[in-house]
């Protein structure tokens, strides 16, 4: 029963354990009926057939989709299968697996057809919608299925590398289309149903273009829709390109997140180009002025490269729309594989543009050739360079385009190493630059750092250093707005700055921001808008702060904008600002006090500001001290509207003087008007003349009496004609009454026309018509032909210059000014002249122009007339080409007549063309006539000629014996042979050359094996005596029993390599070339005793033709048996040795190793077993001898700790090499969970928590983590870890753990003293207590430190600050253990907290001089004067390799400190003695005999002791 998707029945089949009645409608159509009950069922991959097991048989049923109906194919019986219980398809469906109870095991061939396709693939259709295709050279196979269950009509493979397939579904009608990429294993399926007229494009690998209708459609691998439709007509390579995903995520990005580009740049038409985002559909276009001839994308879609008609390159930015021409006369241009770089050519010039991000930065090389190809592999790119005689390659610089790929995939970390490898030339300083702007601008301040820093910037790298620590040491992440504030300072952008911590509510940090900028007035300005409760002491102190600087100018400023203006005036007027102060009272409208007023003026005069003196003086009514200081200042402008006002009469002689002015100081032009306004019209003309202000001095000319304007006007006329404005001019020489200057200045200038107009203006026009034609007579006498012309025709007397020329013989003259003048009468002059000069004998010239009147035959016939034959060739040829040529020869010929004109024209060099001449117009008794006379050699040539015509005209036999004629018998067999007129062409073979009838027979033959009839084809190979030939028919018709019957008939020698060639075919059809063909060849040379071949037979078995490597071997060891049985000792084992290393290529180590134990090479044997990694083998082998025992052990154990076996070294007993191997690895956690899986003792877990400790403290790691794997996992003896211990005390103790949470006391210096304290009491037999007691051995000198630190950590948290500072002086004299300046600072600051000046007056200045010395990194400048006595503060000493204190301002602080305290006389600056010492906080730094505390390190006197836990305390201080 088969139900569809709801439920219902689809299709029912009935079948019976007995036989059915005949007329039972629901009976099995088939022969035989099943008897049993059905036991298992199966679908096949695709769910289209279904296979029942039964008894004996299984029953097959299988979907139609053209009926949409399943349909029984019929039960498979299998004699005595019994009952089937499994049944199993093939992945691809291809096969099915059937497996009965009795354990029998059935493979069935389940395909519905398979063929090959051009002899590489095989089509293997396990169903009508699911395909199989494998490649034959390799095996490499993939599956076509349609997702839709479509039935797959058609497949085609293009470049051996892509398949497409059609699809159909009979019953919707629906067709789809299968694409598929056989290297990358990717599949597509689109509907489509265009049938059949679309042109596939494979040129991008992710994707295929699919033309149809001028519409380009991609599709990508892998997706089942169409990933984008652009119209298009130009789908050449050059000028579509297409990027899908190319671009590689950067380093450390989400590459789920990362945005994947799918663009396609393509030519709208020949001058536009569209780049279109193939994901959301936004599209970009791109115009150019010329043609585009090449395009293409990079990788990431983020650049276009484009080249137009005028060979200019251009690179287009998508992301910002801009355009740059990066080359002109660009020859070649391409993208660098895998990178952004561009390779160009400019003639000579190789361009490399290595950063494509900045296109001025560009790299030119010289080279000798053109640039063919672009090569890059092996960590190396090269140009190739064509130089004609030789290839040469340019490198490229590697770490430069791997510095543009890092920096495109944001990976700033590569990019900065691949610069620390390069010199810093000015372009890797120009990368570092990008770099850091990158770096920055990406969050990435670590890097920018180390950009800053290979730059050289100091204070950038230290501003960005402290900024790094601050993330660090605060746990910021990049994000947190103190670290935004300061990137904003360190781009200069307070503004951002500002706004981020006003944002965060930060007032406070926002107005200490501007002040430590000293940006005081926007920080007063914050404090005001925000409230702040200091603004008004902000004010006061930032208005003295400007005054102490200097800053007259914005105090004043603040209090005139605080309403203080007579304050402002007078703080202007201090700072010597009278134009301020000036305009503050202009502005206000101040009027009094008068005094002020009467010293701003007077500083202003002082100052030279006379034009705001002035201004003051009118404010006061003081008009004529206003009008002087006016003057004085040269302030016309004021002074005039003063005057307008006040002193009208006075108005005109100050624009005069205004002019004078600027007139004097060459302000010519400005001085024009204010000469006009003064009625100074002649003044004004000159300033105009000198300004160069043509127009405006004709403007001013028109109002001016003509003689005082005549010199203006012959200067504006001299100027017109200076700059070729000749009608201006002559308008300016008329006016100015000079009508000849103008005349004069046409007749220079040639102009005779427009002088003519002129003169006839002034004159009669006989008159003047006279006056040119007689100048020209008397220009024609002097032989001033040319300048006699132009005056005949100004005057309009054409006729007379052209008799002009005529007389003198110029007739090329004459013809141009007939062609000009008189056009109608030009073909004529030429025929005139042509006459004239042939009658005069002067025949070259006459043939010019009769060539020139389109009358070129008058020139032959002239020549001919002339009997000058050679001369009528010459014209014939060169007016009507080589024809015309020929037949003035054949004229010249038939004019002589018989032999005489063949020997005229086999003199002239001239027979053969005429014999041709004859030839092609077809009359040949006269072409023979010619060569019989003069030409013998051509007759046999004029024979053949003639039988090609008359073959031509289909007259055979009358060709034949012109072929005959010509010595052509084979041409003539040729012809009997293309018309297959056998017969006739054998009786010309046989006649007259009888070689040839060989010829005849293979060609009547092939002809015959055409046609099919291939016996009659062999017979006449036979005749010919080429039964070879037959047999290559034979072969190439696939006829291979004729062959061989053939072969064995006549060419015996053939047989073994035919048979050979007949299972090879057979194989390559899939239908032979199986084990059985090369046994049975094999055999054949048996029976023959022909060893050799028979075991060359055996050795032609190749795992490319027998895939089945056990056929394989059974086939070579058939070779084996024959050499052991037939050849010599020596042969027979090269042969062996020869079969092992077959059997090895294929993978059966075993029966090579086997071999090789026949011929008695253990060593070989196991060897070969262990390269096959037989190991079961390989011990077989080796037993019995025990270096061989020990070799695989050896060699089995290695395997598994390059494999990484731990779990199989574990399983052999090797715990020791398997616990050492994820040491090696460093799987500490894989480790540990090992160590407590299998129990080992505690000593093995602290000899690796040993381990890991000390790798963590070689690295300065995470000491933390190595304190607690101590405890958990044990302690190693500190005899033999002392240095381990002593790295991890000094690296935890030289930790700022002021900076650190408070609840980690407990977690990482309290479990190091306790470590410690364990170790040291495990090794010590008696229970007393160890800190009572004070060695001088290393590792008691670690605990004392840490226990002494752990307590002044202790103490602080409880507020006990004079334990704490005892505990510090005590810590100094551990110096070393503890870095020293961290000694001297701790102690120091807290002598200073504890108000003890003096000695920490002491302590710091000695901090001081060490952090200097670390500086200098030698403590050669220290003076140890100061602690000469304190036998407990060691000197000399080892040097810290860094600061304790890291920034400097705090470095500082201590500095400025120590300063301030040396200048007080109260401090005593001196350690006391050691007896007055005694009982203070001086004692620690003494050694002394005395005990010392537990707690605080210090000596106790006897009154003081205190018993605890056997360990001595001192009672009054310590509790």
């Amino acid at each position: 029963m088969f139900y569809d998707e709801k439920g219902s029945v689809e299709k029912k089949f009935s079948c019976f354990s007995s036989p059915p009645s005949l007329n039972s409608e629901s009976a099995c159509k088939n022969q035989f009926l099943p008897y049993g009950e059905f036991t298992i069922a199966a679908f096949n991959p695709t769910g289209e057939t279904v296979v029942l097991g039964n008894w004996d048989y299984f029953s097959t049923y299988t979907y139609k989709q053209h009926v949409r109906s399943w349909k029984e194919i019929g039960p498979t019986k299998l004699k005595n299968l019994y009952a089937i219980t499994s049944l199993a398809w093939k992945s691809d469906g291809t096969h099915l697996a059937v497996g009965s109870l009795f354990g029998s095991l059935d493979l069935f061939d389940a395909c519905i057809k398979r063929y090959q396709y051009k002899g590489k693939f095989e089509f293997t259709y396990s169903s009508l919608s699911q395909v199989v295709v494998k490649r034959l050279e390799t095996g490499a196979h993939i599956v076509l299925k349609s997702v839709y269950g479509c039935e797959i009509i058609k497949i085609n493979i293009f470049q051996d590398r892509y398949v497409v397939a059609n699809t159909v579904d009979h019953s919707s009608s629906t067709e789809t289309l299968l694409l598929g990429d056989l290297t990358t294993y990717r599949l597509s399926e689109i509907s489509w149903s265009n049938g059949g007229s679309e042109k596939f494009v494979f040129d991008n690998p992710a994707c295929c273009i699919i033309s149809h209708a001028g519409e380009l459609t991609l599709v990508e691998y892998g997706c089942n829709e169409i990933l984008g439709t652009v119209r298009t007509d130009h789908i050449s390579g050059h000028l579509l390109s297409v990027r899908i995903c190319e671009g590689p995520s950067p380093s450390g990005a989400d590459s789920l997140n990362w945005p994947r580009s799918k663009m396609i740049a393509h030519l709208l038409d020949a001058q536009t180009i569209n780049i279109k985002d193939l994901v959301n559909g936004g599209s970009v276009t791109v115009s150019q002025d010329s043609k585009i001839d090449w395009l293409e994308l990079n990788a990431r879609a983020s650049f276009l490269l484009f080249r137009d008609r005028r060979r200019q390159l251009h690179l287009y930015d998508i992301k910002t729309q801009t355009r740059t021409t990066l080359l002109n006369y660009c020859t070649y241009v391409q993208w660098v594989p895998d990178s952004d770089v561009v390779v160009a050519q400019n003639r000579g010039n190789l361009c490399v543009w290595y950063n494509i991000h900045t296109p001025d930065q560009v790299s030119v090389h010289q080279i000798k050739g053109d640039v063919e190809d672009i090569e890059r592999a092996d960590g190396r790119t090269e140009v190739i360079v064509d130089e004609q005689l030789s290839t040469a390659s340019y490198l490229l610089d590697e770490a430069l385009i791997e510095f543009g790929t890092a920096i495109d995939d944001c990976a700033y970390g590569r990019a900065a190493d691949i610069l620390e490898t390069l010199v810093l030339s000015s372009e890797a300083e120009g990368m570092w630059k990008i770099l850091e702007e990158k770096a920055f601008s990406g969050g990435n301040l670590v890097i920018a750092e180390r950009c800053a820093a290979a730059l050289g910037n100091v204070g950038r790298v230290r501003y960005l250093h402290k900024l790094n620590k601050i993330i660090i040491d605060d746990k910021m992440g990049s994000e947190h707005f103190l670290v935004r504030t300061r990137c904003a300072l360190l781009r200069r952008e307070r503004k951002s700055a500002e706004t981020i911590l006003l944002v965060q509510n930060k007032i406070n940090e926002a107005i200490q921001m501007h002040q430590e900028l000293h940006n005081f007035a926007r920080s007063l300005l914050i404090a005001e808008e925000k409230s702040h409760e200091a603004t008004k002491t902000m004010r006061q102190e930032y208005f003295q702060y400007l005054l102490d600087s200097n800053q007259v100018h914005t105090a004043a400023r603040m209090k005139e904008n605080e309403g203080d203006l007579l304050h402002a005036v007078e703080l202007y007027l201090r700072g010597g600002l009278p134009g301020c102060a000036a305009s503050l009272i202009k502005r206000h409208s101040i009027k009094s006090p008068t005094s002020i007023l009467e010293r701003v003026a007077d500083l202003l005069i002082s100052g030279g500001l006379h034009e705001q003196a002035g201004e003051f003086y009118e404010r006061m009514d003081q008009l004529q001290r206003a009008m002087d200081a006016y003057l004085e200042g040269a302030s016309f402008r004021r002074a005039v509207e003063l005057a307008r006002k006040h002193f009208p009469a006075r108005v005109v002689d100050l624009q005069r003087l205004w002019g004078d002015y600027l007139f004097e100081h060459n302000q010519v032009e400005m001085a024009i008007n204010h000469y006009i306004e003064a009625s100074m019209s002649m003044k004004a003309i000159e300033s105009a003349l000198a300004a160069r202000q043509w127009a405006k001095a004709a403007q001013l000319l028109e109002n001016i009496a003509c003689d005082a304007a005549q010199p203006f006007l012959l200067r504006m006329a001299r100027h017109s004609e200076d700059i070729n404005d000749m009608s201006e001019a002559e308008r300016f020489y008329v006016a100015a009454g000079a009508p000849e200057k103008a005349v004069q200045m046409y007749t220079h200038a040639n102009l005779w026309d427009k002088a003519h107009t002129i003169a006839s203006s002034y004159m009669e026009s006989g008159e003047v018509s006279l006056l040119y034609i007689s100048q020209a007579q008397k220009m024609e006498t002097e032989g001033k032909l040319a300048d006699a012309e132009k005056l005949y025709l100004t005057v309009g007397e054409p006729d007379l210059a052209i008799n002009m020329y005529k007389k003198q013989h110029k007739y090329g003259a004459m013809v141009q000014l007939v062609e000009a003048h008189r056009p109608e009468l030009l073909k004529e002059t030429h025929q005139y002249l042509a006459q004239h000069l042939e009658s005069e004998g002067n025949l070259r010239d006459a043939e010019h122009h009769y060539c020139e009147a389109s009358e070129w035959l008058s020139a032959v016939n002239m020549y001919r007339t002339n009997d000058m034959w050679e001369d009528a060739m010459r014209v014939a040829k060169h007016q009507d080409g080589i024809n015309a040529a020929k037949r003035v020869a054949y004229a010249w010929a038939l004019s002589l007549g018989g032999d005489a004109g063949a020997k005229l024209l086999t003199k002239q060099g001239l027979i053969e063309p005429a014999i041709d001449y004859a030839i092609e117009s077809g009359a040949f008794d006269h072409a023979f006539e010619l060569a019989r006379s003069a030409c013998p050699g051509k007759l046999l040539d004029v024979h053949l000629k003639h039988a090609l015509y008359l073959e031509d005209e289909e007259r055979y036999k009358e060709a034949e014996l012109e072929f005959i004629e010509a010595n052509k018998p084979r041409e003539a067999i040729d012809m009997y042979i293309h018309q297959q007129a056998w017969a006739e062409a054998l009786e010309v073979a046989n006649r007259y050359d009888p070689t040839a009838s060989r010829d005849v027979y293979v060609s009547h033959a092939r002809a015959e094996a055409d046609a099919g009839r291939h016996q009659h084809a062999e017979e006449l190979f036979a005749l010919a005596g080429k039964p070879e030939l037959a047999l290559s028919m034979y072969r190439e018709a696939g006829m291979w029993p004729e062959a061989l019957s053939l072969a064995q008939r006549q060419l015996p020698h053939c047989v073994a390599e035919l048979s050979l060639a007949c299972s090879q075919a057979k194989a390559r059809r899939g239908i032979g070339g199986s084990k059985e063909d090369f046994l049975s060849a094999g055999h054949h040379w048996e029976q023959k005793q022909q060893w050799s071949r028979a075991i060359e037979a055996y050795l032609n078995a190749r795992p490319d033709i027998i895939e089945d490597p056990k056929s394989l071997e059974e086939i070579w060891d058939c070779a084996v048996d024959v050499a052991r049985r037939h050849l010599a000792p020596e042969e027979c084992r090269e042969l062996v040795i020869n079969v092992t290393n077959k059997l090895r290529s294929i993978n059966r180590h075993e029966s090579a190793a086997e071999l090789l134990r026949e011929l008695n090479d253990l060593q070989g044997a196991v060897e070969c077993a262990m390269d096959g990694r037989c190991w079961k083998k390989a011990r077989e082998l080796a037993m019995g001898s025990n270096i061989l025992e020990s070799e695989v052990d050896s060699a089995y154990q290695s395997a598994l700790r390059s494999a990484a076996d731990t779990d199989s070294l574990l399983e052999l007993g090797h715990r020791t090499a398997a616990l050492d191997l994820l040491v090696e690895q460093r799987e500490w956690s894989r480790l540990w969970q090992m160590i407590d899986r299998e129990q080992l003792q505690s000593s093995v877990g602290a000899k690796y928590a040993g381990l890991q400790a000390a790798q963590i403290t070689a690295e300065n790691g995470d000491f933390s983590l190595a304190i607690r794997t101590l405890r958990n996992y044990g302690a190693p003896p500190h005899e033999q870890n002392l240095e381990m211990y002593r790295k991890l005390v000094v690296g935890v103790l030289a930790l700022d753990h002021s900076r650190t949470q408070v609840d980690q006391h407990d977690t990482l210096l309290s479990d190091l003293r306790q470590l410690l304290y364990s170790l040291a009491a495990s090794g010590n037999s008696s229970h007393r207590d160890l800190l009572a007691h004070h060695s001088k051995s290393g590792f008691e000198q670690l605990l004392m430190t840490t226990h002494y630190y752990n307590l002044y950590l202790i103490c602080l948290q409880h507020g006990l600050k004079d334990i704490a500072l005892k505990i510090c002086i005590t810590l100094i004299r551990y110096s070393g253990i503890i870095p020293i300046d961290k000694a001297f600072y701790l102690a120091g600051t807290a002598a200073r907290d504890q108000g003890l000046d003096n000695l920490a007056f002491l302590l710091l200045n000695r901090y001081i001089d060490l952090t200097e010395a670390i500086e200098e990194g030698t403590i050669d400048s220290i003076d140890n004067t100061d602690f000469a006595d304190a036998t407990n503060v060691p000197f000399p000493f080892e040097l810290p390799e860094q600061q304790y204190l890291a920034e400097e301002d705090d470095r500082e602080e201590i500095r400025d400190w120590v300063l301030t305290i040396c200048m007080d006389k109260s401090v005593d600056q001196q350690l006391p003695t050691k007896e007055m010492a005694l009982g203070t906080m001086y004692a620690g730094l003494y050694a002394t005999d005395l005990p010392t505390c537990v707690v605080t390190g210090c000596p106790v006197q006897k009154w003081e002791l205190l018993q605890v836990n056997n360990s001595l305390a001192n009672k009054v201080t310590s509790f």
